[in-house]
Order: C-alpha cells, then structure tokens, then sequence
C-alpha cells in the first residue's frame, strides 16, 4: 500500500481527457487515479467491477489499462450514457457518420427559425424574469439579443443588440418551429418532484427549464433521431450529442453550469442556439473516437466489457458471471444530493425509464418529502451494498472505496460491513481536493476538501500484517494522531483509519456525532 499510497501523492489528477468532458455528469473522478490504482491492485485480464458506474469513468480506466470491466447502475441515465460511449467508440465508422448526417438534416431543418437577418442567426438570448420559478408562474422578457453569421465551420460575427426593435422580432415563435413544440416530448406534462437542494420548486415542469423555440429544436432532433435506420441498434449512441449538450440548452446563468443544471438565477436567464451549442459537443465526440482509437480502448475491446442494471446491494457473483480482483467505485456519501432525481431532466428528454421502483434501491439523503423513507434508510443500504460488493471479490480480491462523510455513523455502519464480510482494512488513502464536483456543491461540510480512498482485502492474514495498523488508543482525551503537522484533511484520514483498525468508530460516532468534534476532542 505505501507505493500506491505515495504514486497517488505526487500524482497530478487528470479531468480534462477527451472521455471526462464529452458529457457533464455530475460525479467523475480523474480517469489518471483510476488507472494508477487499477494498475497497483490488478494484473492485465483481471476482472474489475464497479457497482456504483454513474458516468463509467471506472469502466474505461479498466479498458484503458487492459483489465476486464464490469459496471452496474440503477440509473437509467447511467446505463445510457456508459452504453452510448462504448457503442460511439466500438463503432464509430458506422456511428459518428450518421450523427453526422442526423445534425445535417437538424441544421437545415431548424436553423432558419433562428434567423435574425438574411444571413445572421441568434446566437443566444437574455431575459428579464418576472415573476417566480414555483408553479410556473414566471415571463421572461428580452433585453439581449447576441448573434452571429456561419463561415464555414465556425461562427463569427459576435454582435449584441439591445434595441427595442430587434428584441421585438423575438416575441413570436416561427410557425415551422411550433409545429414541434409538443412532440414526440410534451415538455408540459414532465413533471419534477420539487426538492429545494438542488433548486427545483414546487409545480415544476420540463417546460419551465426550456425556451418554446429551444423545445421545438429539441423534438426536431429527436424525431430524425427516431426516424434513423440505426436507431433501434444504436439509439444511446445517436442521442448522445443531445444528452450532453442539454444544460447547454436549457435556460441557465451566463455560463451555463454543467454541475446545476436545475439552478436558475432569479432575475436574469440566457437561452442559447440549438445548432450551434450541438456542433460544439459532436466536435467533441469526434476527438474522443480519435483519441480512443489510440489507446488501449480498441484492443479486443467489445469482448472486455459487460453493463448491468442491478443495484449495488444486489450485485452477486452470479449476476457477474465470475468473481472480481478488485472492486473500484465512488457511492454516495451521506451527505449528497439524490442521482435519480438529478438525472430526471433528461430521463424526460431522452425518453428513459427512470421506475419509479429503483428510488427504493437508491443508496441516497434526499430533502425531497417523497422521499423521507429512502433517506432513513440510508446507513441500512450503505452497509448492505459494502457487503454486497465484498461478496464479490475472489479470494486476495480488493474492494476500493472513495468515501468520507462527516456523520461517524456512516463510518460505523462500513466497520460494521467489514466486520461482517471479514474484510481486512489496508490503508485509507487522503486525495486532495479535485475539481469542484456536484458533491462539494451540495455538501461542502461533509466532503470537506478531499476524499479518501478506502483499500480493504479479502484475504485472511492477521491485521496489521504488512501495513501500519497501529490501533486509535483512546476515545477520551489526548491521542498522537500520528501527523501532528498533517492538514486538517490529513488529520482526518488517519481518525478513520485508527478507528476502523481499533474498532474504536463506534465510541466515537456515539460521542462525538461527527469527524470534527471528534478531532477537536483528542486534539485538545
């Protein structure tokens, strides 16, 4: 472990891979650290499984590095946007052409509704808002009006309007356009469960997150897409330019955010072009083929990979088909914001069957009030999922968990699963803080300014054996924490890892409530 341990030390994590920008899931990981730690814990043709897949991140670091990959995920997103991303690189030379020909069509079909003058389109939009997002009861009003004319492949021109005038040619809709509005997705009738943590309000609808222009555009595309002679084969793959520009084209800040996409400044909102914001991401996806092409992505690819539907609680070895060398994923804290319910902007665009039976498998806290049995349940599903994934390992088999929370019942309820799945603990690894995530968006006192990357071993050597497994040895007053000039952060993985070798995380979790209290107590 103190190899690996010291390689992620020094290790500059990678987002920005061709694979990690195409589409703005809320929860990735630098595929880099995936990959370091595949290769420290795994053997080329080993089996790797990651029970929590959400973007796949884990499944292409196993790829990349020549191991086998297994992923499983309840949500229907998920599974969509993994299996489109395997399809588009496995079979680009029959995939990226008809995309191709897909934004074609959609660009002649609708780019003349955008029209501002001969040859000048609307590039995007500002509006006033009046009134308030619960209900719907909100107008929107132009004050800007930014547009631009196409030279070749790109769009030049920028120019800003803000005269009476030409803020008035945007009031009605083209008549072409209107006749897409409400199919094949009547964006009226998908509704959002109201949950204030991650900006949705009570009453709200599809409809409220998109311009009546930017919905005709999107039902367009969707109805070339449908209409594909590939579509009944490759329909993740086809739809995955629009999935992924869909925060893109919803009405949002100035900068779009990919990580919020339900948030909505009060006062003022942009909408922007349809074509052009799905010309950027297909441009995107081809550099991810080109950059797929040389790695190790191709090499047998299609025979390494399997996706599942199962959640993590419920994974077996059966439903594997073999056992794994090593178990890599990143579950939801205790903390954190409900995926299913995230993803339900585009399970409505996209047409996926978000059941409403897999919210009851969703290891997650949520404000929702829908919702308030699944939230109780939450260190229940944590400790049967840990179990769960460490009946799938083969024997000196590693399961790896990205975990922290501050709730020391959380940590309680995984040294009761280890206790359970006689799991020995190797190492918890601290990570600085990555990039901004959805996680420290929603919970920034729970993930503090890092992760911690716990390593547990099915193997049945005595613990401590090979590692430092020196115990936490007292609960009250003073204890060496072992860095005494570590950060905050570093502090706080080696708690966790003293408490969990000890045994002592139960005291803890009972007296102090949290990470903080209890690191200010035997700091004093």
């Amino acid at each position: 472990m103190s190899g690996l341990r010291s390689a992620l030390s020094v290790l500059p994590p990678a987002h920005d891979t061709p694979i990690g920008i195409v589409h703005p899931y809320w929860a990735r990981k630098p595929m880099n650290t995936l990959e370091l730690i595949i290769r420290h814990l795994t053997e080329e043709g080993d089996v790797v499984v990651d029970p929590f897949m959400g973007s796949g991140t884990t499944i292409f670091a196993a790829l990349q590095t020549q191991r086998a990959a297994i992923g499983s995920d309840i949500s229907a997103l998920s599974q969509h946007l993994v299996s489109g991303l395997l399809d588009i690189i496995e079979n680009a030379e029959l995939v990226i052409p008809e995309i191709r020909r897909i934004l074609d069509a959609h660009s002649e079909m609708t780019l003349p509704w955008f029209e501002f003058e001969s040859g000048i389109y609307v590039e995007r939009v500002r509006f006033k808002v009046n009134g308030e997002f619960r209900d719907g009861l909100f107008t929107l009003e132009p004050t800007e009006v930014v547009t631009k004319h196409r030279h070749g492949g790109s769009w030049m021109g920028r120019k800003a309007h803000t005269g009476a005038e030409s803020l008035e040619r945007l009031l009605a809709i083209d008549e072409a356009a209107s006749y897409y509005i409400d199919a094949p997705i009547n964006f009226d009738t998908v509704s959002l469960q109201a949950n204030s943590r991650i900006a949705i309000p009570h009453g709200a609808t599809l409809a409220h997150y998109f311009t009546a222009e930017n919905r005709a555009s999107i039902n367009a595309l969707l109805k070339l897409i449908q209409c594909s002679p590939l579509f009944e084969s490759h329909s993740a793959a086809l739809k995955l330019v629009l999935s992924a520009s869909l925060p893109t084209l919803r009405l949002s800040d100035r900068k779009a955010s990919s990580q919020w996409p339900y948030w909505r400044p009060k006062t003022d909102l942009t909408s922007r072009n349809p074509v052009i914001v799905l010309e950027s991401k297909y441009k995107q996806i081809t550099e991810l083929v080109k950059w797929a092409s040389g790695t190790a992505l191709e090499s047998e690819f299609g025979t390494r990979h399997k996706l599942l539907t199962s959640a993590a609680q419920m994974l077996t070895s059966d439903s594997l088909g073999c056992r794994a060398k090593l178990v890599l994923t990143d579950p939801p804290y205790g903390d954190q914001v409900p995926y299913l319910e995230y993803s339900a902007m585009w399970n409505g665009v996209l047409g996926l069957n978000g059941e409403p039976e897999t919210s009851s498998q969703e290891l997650v806290r949520s404000d929702a009030n829908h919702r308030r049995s699944d939230s109780s349940e939450y260190l229940e599903r944590l400790r049967t999922a840990f179990i769960a994934n460490a009946r799938l390992l083969e024997q000196d088999g590693f399961l790896a968990w990205f975990y922290q929370d501050q709730d020391l019942r959380c940590w309680k309820a995984i040294y009761d699963a280890s206790v359970e799945a006689n799991l020995r603990l190797l190492d918890v690894i601290p990570l600085a803080k990555q990039r901004r995530s959805l996680k420290t968006v929603t919970s920034p006192n729970s993930t503090l300014d890092g992760d911690l990357l716990c390593i547990f071993t099915a193997d049945n050597a005595p613990s401590g054996s090979g590692d430092d497994s020196r115990p936490f040895e007292q609960v009250d007053g003073r204890s060496d924490l072992g860095v005494p000039n570590g950060s905050y952060f570093d502090r706080y993985a080696v708690l966790i890892s003293s408490a969990l070798r000890s045994g002592d995380i139960g005291q803890l979790a009972d007296k102090y409530k949290t990470v903080k209290r209890a690191l200010a107590a035997v700091e004093e």
